[in-house]
């Protein structure tokens, strides 16, 4: 972990409600995992402006020393992010936090990203497709969405050929075009839940060595994963989203209830919890 100024490559949009960021990453400090973070803070957010907040993202990418994080524009810090140009420079704490835990190798991985929540599960299939862990199946994925009209379109965003960003925008095109899409409204592909697909996911297939869960979204669509592969019998391990000030565990404005009684810190003892650590239902 270190606090560096990174060089923006790529800040641009891949379909009406998301950007792609993309920044230099120092060459002497250790490749973001799947499941870790980086906070930043836009050079154009003043002190008045909530300026001393960081705000977290999630990596959701990595190659040619490039490192990549989807983000919609939610508030203030966003909104600055996405005005920031291309060329320029962001202030970056990172990598921050815990990765997603390998599979075993016979376990059959299952990811499972809603929302923007998507960006970690898609780097985390990456990296198991390269390594071929998991079962002979390989790493199965599914994304949730509202509407279809929030699906990312990383094709088009190949298409404009942006410097230094083609292997990384080819891992994230290519991790969409493996994954099953769920919608809420219908719109394309499964229509309810990611968690409700998963009766669909693993009908008729024997759950021979166990399957292994992993998640990342809002905390209904977890706390209903956790609920899922427990009542199966099977591990799984999801990444939380949690509003973050300092990111490294010294504020406390990110906890969630333990199982075992007392907090978690979402940064520092996360974002990454195995199953039945946190108390879903406070």
């Amino acid at each position: 972990m270190r606090q560096f100024d990174a060089t923006i490559t790529v800040n641009r949009e891949v379909s009406s409600s998301w950007k792609i960021l993309g920044f230099e990453w120092p060459k002497d400090l250790p490749v973001p995992k799947p499941g870790q973070f980086f906070t930043f803070r836009p050079r154009a957010l003043e002190p008045g402006d909530s300026g001393l907040l960081r705000r977290p993202l999630a990596f959701a990418a990595f190659a040619d020393n490039i490192a990549y994080a989807l983000y919609q524009i939610r508030g203030i810090g966003t909104k600055a992010l996405a005005a920031t140009l291309e060329g320029s420079s962001l202030d970056i704490i990172g990598a921050l936090g815990n990765s997603f835990p390998l599979p075993k190798p016979n376990e059959k991985p299952i990811l499972l990203g809603g929302g923007i929540g998507i960006g970690p599960l898609l780097f985390f299939h990456s990296r198991l497709s390269a390594m071929k862990r998991g079962s002979v199946f390989g790493p199965r994925l599914v994304l949730g969405f509202r509407t279809s009209s929030f699906v990312p379109d990383f094709e088009a965003a190949l298409k404009s050929r942006l410097p230094g960003t083609a292997k990384g925008l080819q891992a994230l095109s290519e991790g969409l075009a493996a994954a099953k899409i769920a919608t809420d409204d219908g719109t394309r592909g499964y229509a309810g839940t990611v968690v409700d697909s998963l009766g669909e996911e693993i009908s008729g297939t024997a759950n021979n060595g166990g399957r292994h869960y992993y998640g990342c979204g809002p905390g209904p669509m977890l706390a209903a994963l956790d609920a899922f592969a427990g009542a199966e019998g099977s591990p799984s391990h999801v990444s939380v989203e949690q509003w973050m000030a300092c990111g490294v565990g010294a504020c406390h404005g990110c906890v969630l209830p333990a199982a075992g009684g007392g907090y978690l810190r979402a940064c520092a003892d996360g974002p990454v919890f195995k199953s039945g650590d946190i108390r879903w239902k406070e």
